[in-house]
């Protein structure tokens, strides 16, 4: 399916101590599904809402020690959001977010640690939620997956006898990721590090009622990986090699990807 978005958020961002940052803003979002002719009951009806609008007020609160902090080998970051829609438009929900990233060096500064756990909430108190409000994880979010490789499915056929498997999004998610990073012992010039890393995680709950819905529930999957990390002359890549300790049958796994690397 196709959808076309159309959003305008004006935000404002200041900040309320040495470390911390306060971002508010304000959000009116219209959303149109459309170009559906092989998607399974769910998502056609979502579809036929046509297209529905959002007005919502939200903030997010940082606190960043990365730069500052009293340690220069070790920093963290917190993040904690929400958005809270329901002044006019079609549909009243909050949506919560939250993020917290650790970092350390030991041995010389020659092994870097990370650590990191996010998740996130979202309540329909007025209409319902449709895949393009909730969440869809994978790749950046958790490794060893499409971006829409892992949660809540409808699994059958679509109006013509056609099979499905459609990804529908939750209304929940939760990851956790360990990762190192160290010298793979070639000349510093090459720019070239090696990785590894851990992630596990969830996302589920859909406020729906199917009998062709499957991986509802709180379900963890498990991603081990290697990486290769590379300070090209097109900026920093980082090449990912992973697989799946833990997933579901019906789950979209991705055994390589390619991304620009952040190093926290």
């Amino acid at each position: 399916y196709d959808t076309t978005i159309a959003r305008f958020s004006p935000g404002l961002t200041f900040p309320v101590s040495e470390a911390g940052r306060l971002r508010t803003y304000y959000k009116a979002e219209s959303v149109e599904i459309s170009g559906y002719p092989f998607v399974g009951t769910l998502l056609e009806a979502e579809a036929n809402q046509g297209q529905l609008w959002s007005s919502s007020l939200g903030y997010t609160y940082s606190y960043d020690n990365r730069r500052g902090g009293l340690d220069p080998d070790t920093g963290f970051l917190l993040q904690f959001g929400q958005e809270f829609a329901g002044l006019g438009g079609d549909s009243t929900y909050i949506k919560t977010t939250a993020k917290a990233q650790a970092q350390t060096t030991i041995l010389n500064d020659e092994i870097t640690l990370r650590a990191s756990v996010e998740g996130g909430m979202l309540n329909f108190s007025s209409g319902s939620s449709r895949v393009t409000d909730r969440f869809l994880i994978g790749g950046s979010i958790m490794r060893g997956f499409t971006p829409d490789g892992i949660g809540p499915r409808e699994i059958g056929t679509d109006s013509n006898g056609n099979a499905v498997n459609d990804a529908l999004g939750g209304n929940a998610y939760a990851v956790a990721k360990l990762e190192a990073e160290f010298p793979l012992g070639l000349p510093e010039e090459y720019g070239i590090r090696g990785g590894v890393f851990y992630d596990v995680g969830s996302v589920w709950d859909l406020d729906l009622s199917n009998p062709s819905t499957i991986y509802e529930d709180f379900t963890l999957r498990h991603v081990i990986g290697v990486s290769i990390f590379w300070d090209s002359v097109v900026g920093p890549l980082r090449f990912n090699f992973s697989k799946a300790l833990e997933k579901e049958d019906f789950d979209d796994e991705q055994s390589f990807n390619l991304t620009i690397s952040t190093r926290f």
